[in-house]
């Protein structure tokens, strides 16, 4: 009996010390993570939007001499930043195809150059309201009528298509021309390159916008032409793109690039470049309503 008494004593001795212990001991803390800020959030700390860019004419064009940039994307830029009190800051120019990349990185808040909106980039970035739309269209040289108003002519082992670091010609050959061979250009290369590569016959075809025919066949003329075609290959819309998790900052875009739409801002900018530039392949944006208002007289 006493033995039990001891024993019972002993097992409630334990039982209190670990109690003891237990409720003495601090709850353990959770390592508090850090919410990291969002390019949005960034943006409004800032007062400005940094900007990549790529070079391409008339949306973005750089001053050999002065090292400014231009153009339409440039121009619609400046004016939203107006609209919303922001800073535009074009601060790289950055490979087409490393796009998402250094958005998700945070080194630029967002691509301001008219990217195009494609389903492959749509895997890591979010795109605007287009502020224009452009097409895209295959080039071969002057008098190699093989694919004229036939592009599957082009699918063939024995043509060569030239692709570029831009991703939009290795998607369209991809998925249109898998049958044809490539050839590839070097990264962050002019998109003159493309022309070139045709002149010298290095390749068959190349794809992109007619406007950058223009530049080159300043110099070059009867080399390279456009493929005849019932419709062009694509139609893209020229966007601002920011990384796919920031919604808050493509809502404050799109609010601000359609009143600039609206307002008519955006088409005075396109006809500035016409004097210079061929700007007849810009499709504007279609906004969904009609104004036809009719006056008594």
């Amino acid at each position: 009996m006493k033995l039990a008494t001891v024993f019972v004593s002993v097992i409630a001795a334990i039982i209190a010390s670990y109690l003891t212990v237990t409720i003495m001991q601090p709850a353990s803390v959770s390592p508090k993570i850090e919410k990291q800020e969002s390019a949005y959030e960034r943006v409004l700390r800032t007062g400005k939007i940094r900007c990549a860019y790529g070079l391409w004419e008339p949306g973005v064009i750089l001053d050999p001499n002065t090292g400014e940039l231009s153009g339409i994307a440039v121009d619609i830029m400046h004016e939203i930043g107006k609209a919303l009190n922001l800073e535009i800051e074009y601060t790289s120019e950055i490979p087409w195809d490393s796009i998402g990349t250094s958005l998700k990185a945070g080194k630029v808040d967002a691509h301001c150059a008219g990217v195009f909106a494609t389903p492959s980039r749509a895997r890591s970035m979010a795109f605007s309201t287009p502020l224009f739309f452009s097409p895209t269209v295959a080039f071969s040289r002057v008098g190699d009528n093989r694919f004229d108003f036939n592009l599957q002519n082009i699918n063939n082992p024995n043509v060569i298509v030239a692709v570029s670091d831009d991703s939009i010609t290795t998607e369209i050959y991809e998925h249109d021309f898998p049958q044809a061979k490539t050839y590839e250009l070097p990264q962050l290369v002019p998109p003159e390159e493309l022309f070139i590569a045709i002149q010298t016959k290095k390749a068959d075809v190349a794809f992109n916008s007619p406007a950058r025919l223009e530049s080159f066949a300043k110099h070059n003329p009867d080399v390279v032409k456009v493929i005849p075609t019932e419709k062009p290959l694509r139609i893209f819309g020229n966007t601002v793109s920011v990384s796919a998790q920031e919604q808050e900052l493509v809502r404050m875009l799109n609010t601000t690039i359609e009143q600039l739409i609206d307002g008519g801002t955006v088409d005075k900018i396109i006809n500035k470049y016409k004097q210079d530039y061929s700007v007849d392949f810009i499709v504007p944006v279609e906004r969904p309503y009609k104004w036809d208002i009719k006056t008594n007289d």
